[in-house]
């Protein structure tokens, strides 16, 4: 019999396995359908943090695939999307080998209008690559591709939680700055699809030749419209890539058809289906897009106290009770360690991006799905400022924003000082705790 998980997630088939948990196709019980289910364990209080950081983060563009919902359970929390039944580029790579130019400037295409989407919102992915581009059931049509995974995804007016030159990214297309711990920027984005079109071209080349032949690359003079493109985004100074990415639509314009496309063999390029056809069809379909759920009440009143101009509200219990968890969690950490990066997506069998996590020690949460959660009979209250706990070591100061998310959240910022993410009349910002009496 499958599992479920939080009376809401069967979990089907395995997909595949990362360095912060599995994705599973799985069915949503309360919206009866299928999707891609990511796992995770709440042994590292990092993986947590990635979670919220996930789960938060919502777009709605045709190119880009963020959660829909979640749930946390014991010591599990599972993360839902609606399921691509495509597979992801790495897949097709396997199964193809290289793409041809113009199949090749599609994907270029769609990618560069995700990115500019999420960098208008101020976001940065951090982690593209082929593993993370999944690909809609299209056949030998035009195929239609989403960028996803945005665990380690950064804003740029948020402080970051970790430490100040840890690198976070996949080997291999990470940028020169990147590489050297510069903050992140939306311009690293741009370098990171870049190596992609080089990998979709010539799919033999991982690691240090991939990067040996993106460096090469960059400094010769480009013969077509494609190479211009790549020699751009693959620039080692930024304002170049952001100047590349300007102009990319109208070079690769001329590449670029309706009727579908081959790969650099020759073969017709086809996303067949990567998953069994149910045994009992869902109502809507498996294949039918996951309907609109009903906003929480605290993104509604978030939402209208921002269109006011007055203070947000708080918290509802859900989203506190992990917030407290995250820092109950932080207990156990002394330091930061070297940790395990994020897995890479439905079928991904790329090296995990590297990054730093804190130290582990077990924990437990229940936690409600995307829906809003019903309010305990007595009001839930915020960690006390005396509450004990050696905080997440971060470059925060006092004064600065936090995000909702964060709420109640311990860390220990710049000058040793402890600090706590608190609502103010101007938001949610870092605030002293005071000393315990």
């Amino acid at each position: 019999m499958a599992e479920v998980i939080a009376g809401r997630f069967e979990l089907i088939e395995h997909i595949a396995q990362g360095g912060s948990g599995s994705v599973w196709l799985a069915r949503d019980l309360q919206c009866r359908r299928r999707c891609a289910a990511k796992v995770m364990r709440q042994s590292y209080s990092g993986e947590l943090l990635r979670f919220v950081r996930e789960q938060g983060v919502k777009f709605d563009h045709p190119h880009l695939l963020t959660p829909y919902g979640w749930a946390a359970v014991d010591d599990r929390v599972v993360i839902a999307s609606q399921l691509m039944r495509g597979g992801n580029l790495h897949t097709a790579l396997q199964d193809y080998g290289a793409m041809s130019p113009e199949l090749t400037a599609e994907v270029l295409a769609q990618l560069l209008e995700a990115l500019g989407h999420v960098h208008a919102a101020g976001w940065i992915h951090r982690d593209v690559k082929p593993a993370n581009v999944l690909l809609e059931l299209t056949g030998t049509g035009v195929p239609r591709v989403r960028l996803t995974d945005f665990g380690i995804a950064a804003h740029m007016d948020q402080p970051r939680l970790t430490q100040l030159g840890i690198t976070v990214g996949t080997d291999g297309f990470l940028a020169p700055g990147q590489r050297a711990g510069a903050d992140p920027e939306p311009a690293q984005d741009l370098y990171a699809l870049g190596v992609l079109g080089v990998q979709l071209l010539d799919p033999a080349l991982h690691g240090p030749a991939l990067r040996e032949r993106c460096e090469a690359l960059s400094g010769q003079p480009p013969a077509g419209p494609l190479e211009r493109v790549l020699v751009g985004l693959l620039s080692p100074q930024p304002d170049d890539r952001q100047r590349a990415a300007a102009r990319a639509p109208e070079l690769l314009a001329g590449l670029r058809n309706r009727e579908g496309y081959r790969v650099a063999s020759g073969e017709v390029f086809e996303v067949f289906d990567h998953f069994p056809p149910n045994e009992a069809p869902d109502p809507a379909g498996p294949d039918a897009a996951v309907p609109p759920q009903p906003e929480p009440a605290i993104a509604r009143e978030a939402e209208a106290a921002q269109r006011r101009g007055a203070p947000r509200k708080a918290l509802p219990w859900a989203l506190l009770a992990l917030a407290v968890l995250l820092g109950a969690l932080s207990l156990w950490l002394i330091g930061a360690d070297q940790g395990a990066g994020q897995d890479a997506g439905q079928g991904s069998t790329d090296p995990a991006p590297q990054q730093q996590t804190p130290g582990p020690e077990p924990g437990t949460a229940s936690a409600a799905p995307s829906t809003p959660a019903s309010a305990p009979s007595t009001p839930a209250s915020k960690p006390s400022a005396s509450d004990p706990g050696v905080e997440i070591s971060s470059n925060v100061q006092a004064g600065e924003q936090c995000t909702v998310l964060e709420a109640g959240l311990k860390v220990r910022g710049l000058d040793d000082e402890q600090l706590r993410c608190e609502e103010g009349d101007t938001g949610y910002r870092w605030h002293p705790m005071s000393p315990s009496p």
